[in-house]
Protein backbone atom coordinates (compact mmCIF):
# COMPACT_ATOMS: atom_id res chain seq x y z
CA UNK A 1 0.00 0.00 0.00
CA UNK A 2 1.27 3.28 -1.23
CA UNK A 3 2.80 5.48 1.72
CA UNK A 4 -0.31 8.46 1.68
CA UNK A 5 -2.42 5.37 2.07
CA UNK A 6 -0.91 4.23 4.93
CA UNK A 7 -1.26 7.80 6.24
CA UNK A 8 -4.75 7.92 5.37
CA UNK A 9 -5.44 4.72 7.22
CA UNK A 10 -3.63 5.48 10.25
CA UNK A 11 -5.05 8.84 10.03
CA UNK A 12 -9.01 7.69 10.03
CA UNK A 13 -7.62 4.66 12.92
CA UNK A 14 -6.38 7.09 15.23
CA UNK A 15 -9.01 9.62 14.95
CA UNK A 16 -11.42 7.21 15.63
CA UNK A 17 -9.85 5.70 18.71
CA UNK A 18 -9.10 9.15 19.98
CA UNK A 19 -12.76 9.71 19.71
CA UNK A 20 -14.38 6.35 21.39
CA UNK A 21 -11.54 5.62 24.16
CA UNK A 22 -13.67 7.76 26.63
CA UNK A 23 -16.65 6.57 25.94
CA UNK A 24 -15.93 2.93 26.03
CA UNK A 25 -14.13 3.52 29.08
CA UNK A 26 -17.34 5.34 30.49
CA UNK A 27 -20.05 2.88 28.90
CA UNK A 28 -17.96 -0.51 30.48
CA UNK A 29 -17.93 1.05 33.70
CA UNK A 30 -21.95 1.56 33.54
CA UNK A 31 -21.95 -2.09 32.45
CA UNK A 32 -20.47 -3.16 35.87
CA UNK A 33 -22.27 -0.53 37.77
CA UNK A 34 -25.50 -2.80 36.46
CA UNK A 35 -24.16 -5.74 37.40
CA UNK A 36 -22.51 -4.77 40.15
CA UNK A 37 -26.17 -3.17 41.35
CA UNK A 38 -27.97 -6.26 39.75
CA UNK A 39 -30.27 -4.09 37.97
CA UNK A 40 -30.64 -6.03 35.09
CA UNK A 41 -31.73 -9.20 37.27
CA UNK A 42 -34.33 -7.09 39.39
CA UNK A 43 -36.09 -6.19 36.35
CA UNK A 44 -35.81 -9.40 34.95
CA UNK A 45 -37.31 -11.07 37.30
CA UNK A 46 -40.85 -9.01 36.45
CA UNK A 47 -40.32 -11.46 33.10
CA UNK A 48 -42.09 -14.09 33.54
CA UNK A 49 -45.45 -12.02 33.15
CA UNK A 50 -47.30 -13.19 30.04
CA UNK A 51 -49.41 -10.61 28.16
CA UNK A 52 -48.34 -7.00 26.60
CA UNK A 53 -47.25 -5.73 29.69
CA UNK A 54 -44.75 -8.75 30.11
CA UNK A 55 -43.71 -7.67 26.97
CA UNK A 56 -42.91 -4.07 27.86
CA UNK A 57 -41.22 -5.15 30.50
CA UNK A 58 -38.90 -7.78 28.16
CA UNK A 59 -38.24 -4.65 26.20
CA UNK A 60 -37.06 -2.75 29.16
CA UNK A 61 -34.90 -5.38 30.23
CA UNK A 62 -33.55 -6.12 26.58
CA UNK A 63 -31.86 -2.91 26.86
CA UNK A 64 -30.65 -2.56 30.04
CA UNK A 65 -29.06 -5.63 29.41
CA UNK A 66 -25.72 -5.05 27.59
CA UNK A 67 -25.53 -8.32 25.90
CA UNK A 68 -25.20 -9.41 21.91
CA UNK A 69 -27.40 -11.40 20.49
CA UNK A 70 -25.19 -14.60 21.66
CA UNK A 71 -24.60 -13.39 25.08
CA UNK A 72 -28.33 -13.22 26.05
CA UNK A 73 -29.06 -16.99 25.03
CA UNK A 74 -28.31 -17.87 28.72
CA UNK A 75 -30.48 -15.90 29.75
CA UNK A 76 -33.28 -16.47 27.43
CA UNK A 77 -32.48 -20.08 28.28
CA UNK A 78 -32.72 -19.94 31.91
CA UNK A 79 -35.98 -17.62 31.55
CA UNK A 80 -37.11 -20.20 29.34
CA UNK A 81 -36.73 -23.28 31.63
CA UNK A 82 -38.59 -21.57 34.45
CA UNK A 83 -41.55 -21.28 32.10
CA UNK A 84 -41.94 -17.87 30.86
CA UNK A 85 -43.82 -17.25 28.27
CA UNK A 86 -42.71 -16.69 24.76
CA UNK A 87 -43.72 -13.54 23.66
CA UNK A 88 -41.33 -12.00 26.47
CA UNK A 89 -38.88 -14.22 25.40
CA UNK A 90 -38.31 -13.03 21.84
CA UNK A 91 -39.16 -9.58 22.87
CA UNK A 92 -36.15 -9.82 24.52
CA UNK A 93 -34.07 -11.53 21.84
CA UNK A 94 -34.89 -8.86 19.37
CA UNK A 95 -34.46 -6.15 22.13
CA UNK A 96 -31.04 -6.77 23.93
CA UNK A 97 -28.89 -7.33 20.61
CA UNK A 98 -29.56 -4.19 18.93
CA UNK A 99 -29.40 -1.91 22.34
CA UNK A 100 -27.40 -1.65 25.82
CA UNK A 101 -26.45 1.61 27.47
CA UNK A 102 -22.54 0.74 26.42
CA UNK A 103 -23.98 0.54 22.78
CA UNK A 104 -26.34 3.42 23.19
CA UNK A 105 -23.04 5.94 24.17
CA UNK A 106 -21.06 4.42 21.90
CA UNK A 107 -23.50 5.16 19.15
CA UNK A 108 -23.83 8.51 20.55
CA UNK A 109 -20.28 9.23 20.23
CA UNK A 110 -19.49 7.25 17.15
CA UNK A 111 -22.17 8.55 14.75
CA UNK A 112 -24.04 11.49 16.31
CA UNK A 113 -27.03 11.83 19.02
CA UNK A 114 -29.58 11.71 16.07
CA UNK A 115 -28.06 8.26 15.07
CA UNK A 116 -28.31 6.82 19.03
CA UNK A 117 -32.39 8.15 19.32
CA UNK A 118 -32.85 6.15 16.09
CA UNK A 119 -31.00 2.98 17.42
CA UNK A 120 -33.34 3.21 20.98
CA UNK A 121 -37.13 3.91 18.69
CA UNK A 122 -36.00 0.90 16.38
CA UNK A 123 -34.85 -1.59 19.30
CA UNK A 124 -37.91 -0.89 21.04
CA UNK A 125 -40.15 -1.03 17.97
CA UNK A 126 -38.67 -4.01 17.04
CA UNK A 127 -38.97 -6.18 20.44
CA UNK A 128 -42.34 -4.80 20.13
CA UNK A 129 -43.40 -6.28 16.73
CA UNK A 130 -42.11 -9.48 17.35
CA UNK A 131 -43.72 -9.41 20.87
CA UNK A 132 -46.88 -8.96 19.86
CA UNK A 133 -46.63 -10.97 16.59
CA UNK A 134 -45.80 -13.69 18.76
CA UNK A 135 -48.76 -13.02 21.06
CA UNK A 136 -50.90 -13.16 17.80
CA UNK A 137 -49.31 -16.29 16.52
CA UNK A 138 -50.35 -17.91 19.58
CA UNK A 139 -53.79 -16.75 19.79
CA UNK A 140 -54.20 -18.03 16.09
CA UNK A 141 -53.06 -21.27 16.99
CA UNK A 142 -49.89 -20.82 14.85
CA UNK A 143 -47.15 -21.98 17.39
CA UNK A 144 -48.17 -23.49 20.39
CA UNK A 145 -47.89 -22.95 24.06
CA UNK A 146 -44.67 -25.44 24.30
CA UNK A 147 -42.29 -24.27 21.18
CA UNK A 148 -39.31 -25.21 22.80
CA UNK A 149 -36.68 -28.05 21.73
CA UNK A 150 -34.61 -28.06 25.14
CA UNK A 151 -35.73 -29.65 28.29
CA UNK A 152 -34.51 -29.07 31.84
CA UNK A 153 -31.57 -30.36 33.04
CA UNK A 154 -31.27 -30.98 36.87
CA UNK A 155 -28.15 -31.38 39.06
CA UNK A 156 -27.60 -34.59 41.71
CA UNK A 157 -29.35 -31.89 44.88
CA UNK A 158 -32.29 -31.00 42.32
CA UNK A 159 -31.00 -27.44 41.11
CA UNK A 160 -32.02 -26.44 37.60
CA UNK A 161 -28.62 -26.76 35.69
CA UNK A 162 -27.20 -23.83 34.01
CA UNK A 163 -27.87 -22.59 30.49
CA UNK A 164 -24.43 -24.15 29.06
CA UNK A 165 -24.77 -27.73 30.73
CA UNK A 166 -28.71 -27.68 29.40
CA UNK A 167 -28.02 -26.56 26.01
CA UNK A 168 -24.65 -28.94 25.96
CA UNK A 169 -27.43 -31.88 26.72
CA UNK A 170 -28.91 -31.13 23.72
CA UNK A 171 -25.94 -30.32 21.27
CA UNK A 172 -25.91 -26.69 21.65
CA UNK A 173 -22.72 -24.45 22.86
CA UNK A 174 -23.94 -21.73 24.39
CA UNK A 175 -21.32 -19.01 25.54
CA UNK A 176 -21.01 -18.83 29.50
CA UNK A 177 -19.23 -16.03 31.77
CA UNK A 178 -17.28 -17.41 35.02
CA UNK A 179 -18.07 -14.73 37.36
CA UNK A 180 -16.12 -15.15 40.76
CA UNK A 181 -18.18 -13.43 43.97
CA UNK A 182 -16.54 -10.40 46.01
CA UNK A 183 -17.01 -9.47 49.07
CA UNK A 184 -16.35 -6.02 47.67
CA UNK A 185 -19.23 -4.25 45.15
CA UNK A 186 -16.58 -2.28 44.59
CA UNK A 187 -13.90 -5.04 43.17
CA UNK A 188 -17.46 -6.68 41.78
CA UNK A 189 -18.08 -3.74 39.82
CA UNK A 190 -14.64 -3.99 38.50
CA UNK A 191 -14.31 -7.41 37.62
CA UNK A 192 -17.80 -6.95 35.28
CA UNK A 193 -16.26 -3.44 33.95
CA UNK A 194 -13.12 -5.77 33.01
CA UNK A 195 -15.08 -8.35 31.68
CA UNK A 196 -17.40 -5.78 29.66
CA UNK A 197 -14.12 -4.50 27.69
CA UNK A 198 -12.25 -7.24 27.29
CA UNK A 199 -15.15 -8.56 25.59
CA UNK A 200 -16.41 -5.11 23.51
CA UNK A 201 -12.75 -4.06 23.19
CA UNK A 202 -11.09 -6.35 20.63
CA UNK A 203 -13.98 -6.32 18.41
CA UNK A 204 -13.95 -2.73 18.41
CA UNK A 205 -10.87 -2.30 17.68
CA UNK A 206 -10.93 -4.65 15.10
CA UNK A 207 -14.43 -2.94 13.58
CA UNK A 208 -12.18 0.36 13.88
CA UNK A 209 -9.20 -0.85 11.75
CA UNK A 210 -11.70 -2.50 9.06
CA UNK A 211 -13.43 1.61 8.87
CA UNK A 212 -9.70 2.65 7.92
CA UNK A 213 -9.86 -0.40 5.45
CA UNK A 214 -13.28 0.93 4.15
CA UNK A 215 -12.53 4.76 4.27
CA UNK A 216 -8.83 4.11 2.36
CA UNK A 217 -9.53 1.19 0.00
CA UNK A 218 -13.05 0.71 -0.99
CA UNK A 219 -14.03 3.38 -3.95
CA UNK A 220 -17.06 5.44 -3.35
CA UNK A 221 -19.03 3.78 -6.23
CA UNK A 222 -18.88 0.08 -5.00
CA UNK A 223 -21.02 1.14 -1.77
CA UNK A 224 -22.99 3.95 -3.91
CA UNK A 225 -24.27 1.49 -6.09
CA UNK A 226 -26.08 -1.58 -4.00
CA UNK A 227 -26.17 1.00 -0.71
CA UNK A 228 -26.23 4.28 -1.74
CA UNK A 229 -29.18 4.49 -3.88
CA UNK A 230 -32.04 6.41 -2.68
CA UNK A 231 -34.47 3.84 -3.39
CA UNK A 232 -36.49 0.87 -1.72
CA UNK A 233 -33.82 -1.85 -3.18
CA UNK A 234 -30.84 -0.32 -0.27
CA UNK A 235 -32.53 -1.17 2.92
CA UNK A 236 -33.43 -4.80 1.25
CA UNK A 237 -29.97 -5.18 0.12
CA UNK A 238 -28.53 -4.27 4.00
CA UNK A 239 -30.91 -6.23 5.13
CA UNK A 240 -29.70 -9.60 3.09
CA UNK A 241 -25.68 -8.19 3.94
CA UNK A 242 -26.55 -7.82 7.45
CA UNK A 243 -28.06 -11.44 7.71
CA UNK A 244 -24.89 -13.45 7.62
CA UNK A 245 -22.70 -11.22 9.02
CA UNK A 246 -21.51 -11.78 12.95
CA UNK A 247 -22.26 -8.60 13.65
CA UNK A 248 -22.18 -7.47 17.76
CA UNK A 249 -23.67 -4.11 17.85
CA UNK A 250 -20.61 -2.72 19.41
CA UNK A 251 -18.29 -2.94 16.04
CA UNK A 252 -20.75 -2.67 14.03
CA UNK A 253 -21.00 1.09 14.69
CA UNK A 254 -17.60 2.08 13.66
CA UNK A 255 -17.82 0.08 10.30
CA UNK A 256 -20.94 1.96 9.47
CA UNK A 257 -19.09 5.17 10.13
CA UNK A 258 -16.79 4.55 7.62
CA UNK A 259 -19.84 3.21 4.84
CA UNK A 260 -21.24 5.90 5.59
CA UNK A 261 -18.38 8.16 4.50
CA UNK A 262 -18.34 6.31 1.63
CA UNK A 263 -21.98 7.14 0.51
CA UNK A 264 -24.15 4.52 2.30
CA UNK A 265 -27.30 5.49 1.90
CA UNK A 266 -29.29 6.63 5.18
CA UNK A 267 -31.82 3.90 5.14
CA UNK A 268 -29.98 1.48 4.11
CA UNK A 269 -27.23 2.04 7.20
CA UNK A 270 -30.51 2.22 9.54
CA UNK A 271 -31.60 -1.14 8.56
CA UNK A 272 -27.66 -2.11 8.73
CA UNK A 273 -28.02 -0.83 12.23
CA UNK A 274 -30.63 -3.34 13.18
CA UNK A 275 -30.71 -5.94 11.35
CA UNK A 276 -27.04 -6.89 11.58
CA UNK A 277 -27.11 -7.58 15.21
CA UNK A 278 -30.41 -9.15 15.68
CA UNK A 279 -30.44 -11.84 12.52
CA UNK A 280 -26.32 -12.99 12.53
CA UNK A 281 -26.26 -16.68 11.34
CA UNK A 282 -24.46 -17.63 14.82
CA UNK A 283 -27.60 -16.51 16.92
CA UNK A 284 -29.49 -17.75 14.20
CA UNK A 285 -28.19 -21.10 14.45
CA UNK A 286 -28.66 -21.51 17.99
CA UNK A 287 -31.87 -20.16 17.83
CA UNK A 288 -32.82 -23.61 15.75
CA UNK A 289 -31.12 -25.52 18.86
CA UNK A 290 -33.33 -23.90 21.23
CA UNK A 291 -37.17 -23.18 19.77
CA UNK A 292 -39.09 -24.85 16.54
CA UNK A 293 -38.93 -23.99 13.04
CA UNK A 294 -42.28 -22.04 12.82
CA UNK A 295 -40.74 -19.68 16.10
CA UNK A 296 -37.63 -19.02 14.50
CA UNK A 297 -39.32 -18.10 10.89
CA UNK A 298 -41.50 -16.18 13.04
CA UNK A 299 -38.78 -14.29 13.97
CA UNK A 300 -36.58 -13.78 11.40
CA UNK A 301 -39.46 -12.47 9.23
CA UNK A 302 -40.93 -10.16 11.07
CA UNK A 303 -37.13 -8.91 12.19
CA UNK A 304 -35.94 -8.32 8.98
CA UNK A 305 -39.70 -6.87 7.80
CA UNK A 306 -39.74 -4.33 10.50
CA UNK A 307 -35.76 -3.03 10.17
CA UNK A 308 -36.70 -3.04 6.60
CA UNK A 309 -39.82 -0.78 7.12
CA UNK A 310 -37.87 1.51 9.91
CA UNK A 311 -34.96 1.95 6.82
CA UNK A 312 -37.48 3.05 4.52
CA UNK A 313 -39.38 5.51 6.94
CA UNK A 314 -36.14 6.98 7.87
CA UNK A 315 -35.63 7.23 3.80
CA UNK A 316 -39.04 8.92 3.33
CA UNK A 317 -38.57 11.23 6.24
CA UNK A 318 -35.14 12.34 5.15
Amino acid sequence: MPESLWARFADVVLTEIGRMWWIFLLSVLLVGLIKGYKLDLRIRDAVRRSGVIGIFIAIAVGMVSPLCACGILPVVISLAMIGTPLPPLLAILATSPTMGPDALLLTWRGLGGDWAVLKLVGSGVLGLAVGLATLLAQKKGWLGEDELKLRPVYREDGSLAPASEIGAAAGIRVRSMQVVPRDSRLRFIFDRSLDAASLTGRYLLLAILLEGVLVTLVPTAWIAGPLGHDSVWSPLVAAFVGLPLPANQIPVIPILAGLLDRGMDSAAAYTLLLAGPVSSLPAMAALAGIFRRRVLTLFLVVSLTVCVLLGLLLGLAG
